[in-house]
């Protein structure tokens, strides 16, 4: 019998294509793939490992983020809030053995450097930019898929230096609906653009770094 999982994955692998070995979506696609396990939150996503900070150490640029590293201090709260990726999940996934992990609790995590560390925690239990990409597609991100950073030619200087980078995009209004403000509620007047997350992956197509940006109108 063909599942509900198995259905959405085979109709979203039908309006990709591949670029260089890594599959790429359409920035601004009208179509919810994930429409019809949505109804009835039967949605789910395969996975490779449950990822920690022993087993997955939380890079940025592909450096390994400790106290010696000069980002620790935005990121060690964010480190010791979620030190697994089952501590970042909604709170019915988070003592299951085979949690969901489409189910990212966004109202705990936010939208700053907890989200860092979370989406990072998720992409290294994926295991791959395929999925991280399939990911970001269920939260109703648009992107264009994965741009290779510098010359085919190129060629790392470390295992886990980023290659790879996609830029995933929510529109204002969808960020609002995590992260809202009380001045543009009362104003009308919003001087965030969009909310972007940027992750980049290795030559092995594993996670090497998540970061996030609000570019605003006075950019």
């Amino acid at each position: 019998m063909i599942t509900k999982r198995a259905q959405i994955l085979a109709i979203a692998s039908s309006v990709v294509w591949v670029c260089s070995g890594f599959t790429v979506l359409a920035e601004k696609n009208p179509v919810d793939f994930w429409e019809s396990c949505r109804s009835d939150d039967s949605c789910t996503i395969e996975y490779n490992h449950l990822a920690n900070q022993e087993t997955d150490p939380f890079l940025f640029l592909g450096k390994v983020v400790d106290k010696l590293h000069p980002r620790w201090m935005r990121y060690w709260l964010a480190l010791w809030q979620y030190p697994n990726v089952k501590s970042c999940l909604e709170k019915s996934e988070r003592e299951k053995k085979e949690p969901n992990l489409l189910k990212l609790d966004w109202d705990r995590v936010g939208t700053g450097s907890g989200a860092e560390v979370c989406v990072f925690r998720l992409a290294s239990s994926l295991g791959s930019a395929d999925r991280t990409l399939t990911w970001l597609q269920y939260q109703k991100f648009r992107f264009r898929g994965l741009n290779r950073r510098g010359s085919q030619n190129f060629q790392p200087r470390f295992d886990t230096e980023p290659i790879y980078q996609v830029t995933a995009r929510w529109s204002i209004e969808q960020y609002r609906e995590v992260n809202p403000s009380w001045l543009s509620s009362l104003t009308g007047y919003e001087l965030i653009n969009e909310y972007r997350l940027i992750l980049s992956f290795d030559q092995y197509s594993k996670i090497s770094g998540v970061s996030v940006s609000t570019p605003t109108k006075l950019n």
